[in-house]
């Protein structure tokens, strides 16, 4: 009997963690969903079936072992539903695995009480270790009850509450501990795990935040192209590619003819609009396989990096930026050369040698747009 005892109460603490780990995402608490409370009411009815299979047999009748257990541990943590589906298994496994017997009967209806008065006691505003051990106690003498009433023989009696006793209260108390320790076990993993899916994503959104930053950084808040830092980035980019593979590269520098007469006339709201404007005019022109890069270089002047782009390239795609803004018919009754706002280009392309540096293309393009301004504006010099 006392083996009997012992690989029963193995057997009950070994079933815990299984179930732990089964159902690790959908704890047993009073408030958790109708559903977890049937998956864990079901899983306890299914250990108490395995414990009878291996219980310890009195008589032909009569059998005794640590289901009761599962019945107080169902409603310590769950409440009533648990603990009653795991009963009503019990009680059904009672009778398919034994058949029926008036001890079966005894002994199925203080199942049921176990699972009813458990739950009334899981109410109760105390603490739930206390709980757990008088739902073990009232147990107990419910079954003693039981086997008063099928056992005859006092010898065999005594020496069946006794152990039964012993294990009974040693059994619940390390399986509710042990379950307990789960519970926390279980719940520090969940923790942990949605700490590190929140720290995941805060990351994540911290890496496109500081890409949004950087990508601000490189952008003119007025216009919205490149601004002067992304500029120099691009040219250096796009100067080492052509050094390096001896290509060409042209670069445009234009600007507005006559625009602080358009600020002085219109306002510097009008100027802002007419920036923008012309900005996104030129931006349109610019496809993303070419490679080209809009920028504004400082106050109305802009520029255009154009890698793999010869002179002639320059000097088309100039014509074309000249021709757009000029079609946009922005006014401009101050203008020396024009009703409308025009722009004077410059551009310089070359092939860059091993000495050369990208100030050169800078100097060439800027130099030429001096000389636009000086032939009388609203032109394209090349240099």
């Amino acid at each position: 009997m006392f083996k009997d005892f012992v690989s029963n109460t193995a057997m009950l603490v070994s079933s815990f963690y299984v179930m732990g780990q089964l159902f690790k995402n959908r704890p047993l608490l009073a408030t958790s969903p109708l559903s977890t409370k049937l998956y864990w009411g079901i899983s306890y009815g299914i250990l108490g079936n395995i414990l009878m299979i291996f219980s310890i047999k009195i008589s032909t009748t009569t059998i005794a072992d640590l289901r009761h257990l599962v019945i107080v541990l169902a409603a310590a943590f769950g409440g009533f539903i648990p603990a009653m589906v795991a009963s009503a298994l019990i009680v059904i496994g009672r009778f398919l695995h034994f058949g029926y017997s008036d001890a079966a009967l005894f002994a199925s209806i203080g199942m049921l009480f176990i699972g009813i008065i458990s739950s009334g006691i899981a109410r109760l505003n105390y603490n739930l270790t206390i709980k757990a051990f008088f739902m073990n106690l009232i147990g107990l003498f419910i079954l003693t009850i039981v086997f008063t009433i099928n056992i005859e023989d006092p010898i065999v009696l005594k020496k069946l509450l006794i152990m039964h006793y012993i294990f009974s209260l040693t059994g619940g108390f390390i399986a509710y501990h042990f379950s307990v320790f789960i519970a926390h076990s279980n719940e520090n993993q969940r923790k942990l795990k949605n700490s590190l899916i929140e720290l995941k994503e805060t990351q994540h959104k911290l890496e496109k935040s500081n890409e949004r930053l950087n990508q601000l950084s490189y952008v003119d808040g007025l216009t919205g192209v490149g601004n002067r830092r992304y500029f120099d980035t691009k040219l250096e980019k796009a100067w080492l590619h052509a050094q390096s593979n001896q290509v060409p590269i042209s670069l445009l520098m234009f600007d507005i003819d006559f625009f602080k007469k358009y600020n002085d006339t219109y306002g510097h709201l009008t100027g802002d609009y007419c920036l923008q404007t012309i900005a996104q005019a030129i931006k349109n022109l610019v496809t993303e396989d070419s490679g080209y890069t809009l920028c504004r270089y400082g106050g109305e002047e802009f520029s255009l990096i154009m890698p793999a782009a010869n002179q002639e390239n320059a000097e088309q795609f100039a014509a074309q930026i000249k021709k757009t803004v000029k079609e946009l018919n922005i006014p401009h009754i101050n203008s020396e050369i024009a009703e409308t706002v025009t722009l004077s280009i410059g551009s310089a392309s070359f092939i860059p040698g091993p000495a050369a540096k990208p100030e050169d293309l800078i100097r060439l393009a800027d130099e030429a747009l001096y000389t636009s301004k000086t032939k009388g504006r609203n032109t394209i010099s090349v240099l």
